[in-house]
């Protein structure tokens, strides 16, 4: 199975992780970095202190997709170890996307 390293987060103005930078592959929507996971099509990993941590996907109780590197839990903040992109111009492209 092909695994891909998560570098960096994009958050929304409210806060929630929308986007990650997947080394080699640019910015992805979580929702789709999440697809690939459950149908078990390919892993993503982040690294933290230089060890590799598996990213999982998790629903919130409130029906939310999210990413974590918990797998028994619904930490929703596990990815705030890596940088986040808050520039406007990245803001600009990604917002009519949606």
């Amino acid at each position: 199975m092909d695994e891909f390293e998560i570098t960096s987060i994009v958050r929304d103005k409210t806060g929630a992780i929308t986007y990650c930078c997947v080394k080699g592959y640019g910015i992805q929507n979580i929702g789709l970095i999440a697809k690939l996971i459950l149908e078990d099509a390919c892993s993503f990993f982040v690294l933290d202190e230089k060890q590799k941590r598996e990213v999982f996907a998790r629903t919130s109780p409130k029906g939310e997709i999210f990413l974590t590197t918990n797998p028994n839990g619904y930490d929703m903040n596990s990815l705030n170890l890596l940088p986040v992109l808050d520039k406007p111009l990245l803001r600009r492209l990604i917002e009519p996307a949606r």
